[in-house]
């Protein structure tokens, strides 16, 4: 009889990721985005304000990286007083993946 080989979870990297946060005026994106840039697995962030309140700004992070690692991203953002709203794009795998068209809601 054949012996198995055991069936070891593959970790499938990320190499993109699109996050939805809702964080105080500051620190500035400008701050915030090279204290994430400081984590190994990201290569390259960017971040767009698209709304501002009297004590809050809703900013997009897109973050990009051989393996992004959300665990230490999510609580770096969180120390610094911001809640990530939702996790609206990610790309995994190898390699990246060609950009399809965004989905948009029928009405």
């Amino acid at each position: 009889m054949k012996e198995r080989k055991s069936m070891s979870k593959r970790v499938v990297p990320v190499k993109i990721l699109v996050l939805d946060v809702l964080k105080p005026h500051k620190p500035s994106i400008l701050e915030l985005g090279r204290k994430i840039c400081e984590e190994k697995s990201i290569e390259n962030a960017n971040i767009s304000v698209y709304a501002v309140d009297e004590k809050t700004e809703s900013i997009k992070i897109v973050l990009e990286g051989g393996d992004i690692k959300f665990d230490r991203i999510a609580e770096l953002i969180e120390s610094y007083g911001a809640v990530i709203h939702s996790m609206d794009k990610v790309v995994l795998g190898k390699k990246k993946v060609i950009e399809v068209p965004s989905v948009e809601e029928k009405k």
